[in-house]
């Protein structure tokens, strides 16, 4: 009894329709002004994953890559590549008040400093195991580089962002093993931040955040919750730009190592 009702809007609604020529050709315009701006949405979407260098038909699949670009707006590297992981740029504890130290805290924090592991970026893995393959983006695997110095990394690290178009260093911490920088996007100038760093095992974290997702952003764009890619892309490009230099420093340590040997 409830869908009478509805069933007899639906029909006085169709009879309107086919009987009304204003609200016939008022439906069609509707229904192509719908088709328009979906196939304008679909098209900027396809051209700034493009842009990104980003694709969504790699692993985890297109449901998954889908999902993420229009629901996400940051991307970190992690040790299983998950897509979950998120980035921390770590400005509420930068603006957290912080009550003056004691002399004697001053007395121990000198004390123990050479030995207190620098800060790094957070990496929040979900679960804290493994993650699921259909969560396992490739470029999100972190990168690590056993055998290089720390400082090795981070001059090699700073110098393949001065060579990536759109990069900029904002802020290097040699004593953090750290760099900011920002990435502005060639058509419309939308700035992202990005922050790298180097632990003493060798790996290199990525974080990399849509500067809409800043805590004082004011653009209207903050209010979409994805970025198509961009961060994934950031990460994906620093990556694919600082192998090629770790292959020449192992090919030339490896030259060093076989000029020793005896002849």
């Amino acid at each position: 009894m409830k869908l009478l009702p509805v069933a007899v809007i639906v029909l006085v609604a169709i009879a309107a329709m086919a009987f009304v020529p204003i609200l016939r050709r008022l439906l069609s315009l509707i229904i192509r002004l719908a088709i328009f701006f979906v196939g304008v949405a679909v098209a900027a979407a396809g051209v700034a994953m493009i842009m990104n260098n980003e694709t969504i038909f790699e692993r985890p699949g297109l449901p998954g890559r889908v999902e993420r670009f229009v629901t996400m707006n940051s991307a970190a590297a992690s040790a299983s590549g998950t897509g979950s992981a998120t980035c921390d740029m770590g400005e509420s504890a930068k603006n957290q008040p912080q009550a003056a130290p004691t002399p004697a805290a001053k007395k121990h924090a000198a004390k123990k400093a050479p030995e207190q592991e620098p800060v790094r970026v957070r990496r929040v893995e979900p679960g804290g195991g493994p993650a699921s393959l259909d969560d396992v983006y490739p470029e999100l695997i972190r990168r690590s580089f056993p055998g290089i110095s720390r400082q090795k990394l981070f001059e090699l690290s700073a110098q393949t962002v001065s060579s990536l178009g759109g990069w900029k260093i904002v802020k290097q911490d040699p004593g953090a093993y750290t760099i900011d920088c920002i990435y502005t996007s060639r058509i419309f100038k939308w700035e992202d931040d990005v922050k790298i760093s180097i632990d003493p095992a060798g790996e290199i974290d990525v974080c990399s955040r849509s500067g809409t997702a800043r805590p004082d952003a004011t653009t209207m764009l903050r209010y979409f919750p994805g970025d198509l890619g961009a961060n994934v892309g950031h990460i994906k490009e620093f990556y694919e730009t600082l192998e090629p230099k770790m292959d020449e420093v192992y090919k030339e340590e490896q030259d060093k190592e076989n000029a020793k040997k005896p002849h």
